[in-house]
């Protein structure tokens, strides 16, 4: 079995004219259950920080170096603010990365715009992301990171959080056998199934701003055996199921594990 640890939405900031949108008692918890976990890897998918500053930057990469497994970090809006993905570079890599475990390939992308809210992959981007899903091996389990919503997602009130090409990259990602997506961003955790490819949102781990009754939550996600199980995490809770996914649910898309 391999288990993930989704976390998104982190905000690290400082107070900045009398207020902050960051708990760190919530990170400090969350990385404490995380660790206990002790997944196989932690897939962070963006808004390390609230502007982009450095300082905020260094703050992120402290909290983030405590985590004990390996980890996959994507940059999200807000880091990408005020030229803050030069520092994103420096701290954490470039966006565009993959991991690679048995039977299981991970693949980060970036879809920020500098200084705009919304997202975009473009074409060039897409390229390079469906050319390394199609060297993967076939049998794999292949999973995609990226910041902004894929589709549109429950209770987030008006949409602008997808990203700008979303359909185009939607339909390229069903057409390349992706089996997941992971998304951050509104700070709202949801699952979606569209023809064979699951779309997993995370909530925000620390942030302040939350919709209506959600809570600082992660996602941890176990896959074995073609079967996957999705789980809501709330900081100081017990897991939630969110989804349980199978190769009937998946029908011939799902392959992972097979010979």
């Amino acid at each position: 079995m391999v288990t993930i640890a989704h976390i998104s939405d982190i905000h690290c900031s400082k107070t900045r004219h009398g207020r902050t949108g960051f708990k760190p008692e919530q990170l400090n918890a969350g990385l404490r259950e995380v660790n206990k976990l002790n997944p196989d890897v932690v897939v962070i998918t963006g808004d390390l920080t609230m502007f982009g500053f450095k300082e905020e930057y260094k703050m992120a990469r402290k909290y983030i170096s405590r985590i004990e497994s390996e980890t996959l970090i994507i940059p999200g809006n807000h880091d990408s603010r005020y030229c803050g993905y030069e520092y994103f570079d420096e701290y954490f890599g470039y966006g565009n990365i993959s991991l690679k475990f048995p039977n299981i390939s991970i693949i980060g992308i970036d879809t920020t715009i500098p200084d705009l809210d919304e997202g975009n992959v473009g074409r060039g981007k897409l390229r390079w992301l469906i050319g390394n899903i199609k060297k993967m091996p076939k049998k794999n389990f292949k999973l995609v990171a990226m910041h902004h919503h894929l589709i549109p997602i429950p209770h987030t009130g008006r949409e602008r959080a997808d990203i700008t090409d979303g359909g185009t990259v939607l339909k390229a990602m069903i057409n390349a056998g992706v089996h997941m997506v992971l998304c951050g961003h509104k700070h709202t955790p949801n699952t979606w199934l569209i023809n064979n490819l699951a779309i997993v949102n995370a909530g925000s781990v620390s942030a302040t701003k939350l919709r209506a009754n959600t809570r600082n939550s992660y996602n941890i996600i176990e896959i074995e055996n073609n079967s996957i199980d999705i789980y809501l995490k709330e900081i100081g809770r017990k897991p939630k199921p969110m989804a349980n996914l199978t190769k009937t649910n998946f029908g011939s898309g799902l392959m992972f594990g097979d010979q």
